[in-house]
């Protein structure tokens, strides 16, 4: 069994030491060309069902367990297969999802197959073990995580109005009380600081007008790897967030200010969440505050008249930007305004403006 134990299955480096190198923007994960943007694996790992995984491995070890050798050889391939899909892992790991597939005489032929079954029930459990270490972690994460998220982010204005000042990422943990736990991979679960276990070096990556500095480090743990992804996604503007309407998360980029996701809203026929929030958003808007109301009766009844073509639809949109201005300008003093006497009569100036050509 040595060529079988070694040489067909002792894919050490690949699954036990992830190496990443770190851009500006995204990072690439061993030699795969494609960047993947930071907090990726994060948001993938937040909305992830861990239970068809753990139902893998759980096979599996009934079939050692039983020394099942008809059931061992296919649940081991099958586990396998599903630790090449886990995240981080299934950017790369193709053959596993490769020889996952296969028959399992294609895999070792059937002259051997008893010698694999006894391989896999007497002497291989370093792969299920390390993938049951990965769920254990993105059971971790799932939670610790998503509190963390939910905790700093829950007060945040993710859509902000014209005028309002976003605060960074970094101002909203500081401002949340949250600063201390930055300091681990757990996010304060862990009382002691327990840091990332890694090795950083520097190189070129690219060439020429497209050459960068990159940070690469190797991890050994897929803790290890989100931690760092988000924390470098928090320097430079990524953050994963939970859709305001579905609950699913997804990945905030830099200078966005979405409070939904952009995929399909449960039971609105292809509409997506962000399609349906700004629609909620807009009459909301409109119902809730009277400069909006009377902005959107000006809007509809010049907009009738391009219709009708009683008015052009050149004088319509030179009168709609100069109106938009407006209604914003008069929507920051009636946001300031102390009594309803001082709204009412903002309100009455600006319908006064919005109604006169």
């Amino acid at each position: 069994m040595s060529v079988l134990g070694k040489d067909l299955f002792d894919f050490q480096r690949s699954h036990t030491n992830t190496k990443v190198e770190f851009g500006a923007s995204g990072y690439w994960v061993e030699m795969i060309p494609e960047m993947q943007p930071y907090g990726t694996v994060l948001t993938e790992i937040l909305n992830l069902d861990v239970t068809p995984f753990q139902k893998l491995l759980d096979r599996l070890n009934t079939a050692v367990h039983e020394k099942n050798y008809d059931d061992a050889p296919r649940a081991y391939m099958d586990m396998q297969k599903g630790f090449g899909s886990l995240p981080l892992y299934r950017l790369y790991l193709m053959d596993f999802r490769y020889f996952g597939d296969m028959k399992i005489e294609e895999f070792v032929g059937e002259e051997v197959r008893e010698a694999f079954a006894k391989y896999v029930i007497n002497e291989e459990r370093e792969i299920p073990s390390f993938m049951q270490q990965q769920i254990k972690d993105i059971q971790l994460i799932q939670e610790r995580y998503a509190w963390f998220l939910d905790r700093v982010f829950a007060n945040a204005v993710f859509e902000k109005k014209k005028g309002q000042r976003k605060e960074s990422l970094a101002q909203l943990i500081y401002s949340s009380g949250y600063e201390a736990f930055v300091s681990g991979v757990s996010l304060g679960k862990d009382p002691e600081v327990d840091a990332p276990l890694v090795r950083a070096q520097y190189r070129i990556r690219g060439e020429r007008e497209n050459a960068e500095v990159v940070e690469k480090m190797y991890f050994d743990r897929l803790l290890d790897f989100v931690y760092v992804e988000l924390m470098k996604g928090l320097q430079k503007g990524f953050v994963p967030k939970r859709c305001a309407n579905c609950g699913r998360w997804f990945l905030q980029m830099p200078g966005m200010t979405y409070a939904y996701c952009g995929e399909p809203a449960p039971g609105q026929d292809g509409k997506t969440c962000r399609e349906i929030g700004a629609t909620s958003n807009f009459r909301s808007k409109v119902q809730n505050n009277d400069v909006w109301k009377a902005h959107q009766r000006a809007y509809k009844k010049y907009f009738a008249r391009t219709r009708k073509g009683t008015m052009s639809k050149g004088v319509f949109e030179v009168w709609s930007r100069k109106m938009e201005t407006l209604r914003d300008d008069a929507l920051m003093e009636y946001d300031r305004a102390k009594s309803e006497e001082e709204r009412q009569r903002i309100v009455d100036e600006v319908t006064q403006k919005l109604n006169k050509l």
